[in-house]
């Protein structure tokens, strides 16, 4: 096997994509980008997690030239600044393939943007028209006896993957080289720094407001109890409409009854009529999720909130 981590500090690699995109759990970007400047020491010296996908991956590789009859072979690019490692090349086929192992299975190919953003590059390094995303669900007790019923197999097409890597993954790159330049000009740059400005600048005043909104929820929290007392002690009194001095009407609105109404079960009909509710069946578009920006505060001012 290649050795895939020597000078890996030099290069951009494919499985820095998705740490440059937002998309790895275990490092950010800016930690990567530290890395790449030299600033900050890669102390990960793989784990049993990594040792299970060095042992396995050959396996698979395997497994599908016999089974698809594809000749795959580990490769390796450099273009420039560029170094991408694949787990199996078939220039013949035009195919690059990619495996990954890990305990988190999907139903389908969006559960795994982390790996498919990685083959894609690979793809666009080599050129590529074909990929193969090969997911194997890792046993508990890391058994190194192959089953074929835990391995997942994706195709992905070029055409496919074009708009990501122009709108998504050739930006991204592209924005993380000249920060790690950045960084090696001036090694004492934060995250904060380099950002845009205007990012900056609208984060300052959704800081500024989101003061405002806590001091205001207080505020409200107060007037609501205000209110429940000012009812409370009209209930007490029994005082049921008074004016104030300056001419506003205080009036007590009792709480009402609870009633009991006849509703349609319909969760009950689907099921019991399932063939008489496919007729109303009507197709509807479902509008997707407006995008927005979480904002977690440090821990140790999730900490002391409250």
């Amino acid at each position: 096997m290649q050795d895939v981590t020597k000078d890996r500090d030099k290069y951009i690699g494919g499985s820095d994509i998705p740490i440059i995109m937002g998309l790895s759990p275990f490092k950010t970007r800016f930690e990567l980008a530290q890395e790449k400047a030299g600033i900050r020491e890669d102390d990960f010296k793989g784990n049993e997690y990594t040792e299970y996908g060095n042992y396995i991956e050959p396996i698979i590789r395997q497994y599908i030239n016999e089974k698809y009859g594809y000749n795959f072979v580990e490769d390796k690019i450099i273009n420039g600044n560029i170094r991408y490692h694949a787990d199996g090349r078939d220039a013949g086929r035009s195919t690059t393939l990619e495996v990954k192992s890990t305990s988190q299975i999907h139903t389908d190919l969006t559960g795994y943007k982390k790996y498919s953003v990685q083959l894609a590059f690979g793809m666009d390094q080599f050129k590529d028209k074909h990929g193969l995303l090969a997911v194997y669900n890792r046993p508990d007790d890391f058994s190194k006896e192959f089953d074929p019923k835990r391995l997942q197999i994706f195709n992905i097409e070029r055409e496919d993957v074009d708009e990501m890597l122009l709108l998504e993954i050739d930006p991204a790159v592209t924005n993380f080289v000249k920060d790690v330049e950045k960084l090696k000009e001036n090694p004492f740059m934060t995250e904060e720094d380099l950002q845009p400005h205007d990012i900056t600048r609208w984060f300052d005043r959704v800081t500024a407001l989101e003061g405002q909104m806590l001091a205001f929820k207080d505020l409200e929290k107060q007037y609501k109890d205000a209110k429940e007392n000012l009812k409370k002690a009209m209930e007490d009194h029994c005082i049921k409409k008074w004016t104030t001095n300056n001419g506003t009407q205080i009036t007590l609105v009792p709480d009402g009854k609870d009633t009991t109404i006849e509703v349609f079960d319909e969760k009950t009909f689907i099921a019991e009529n399932p063939e008489m509710a496919e007729k109303y069946m009507v197709e509807k578009t479902k509008k997707g999720r407006t995008g927005y920006v979480r904002i977690t505060p440090p821990k140790d001012r999730l900490n002391t909130a409250g």
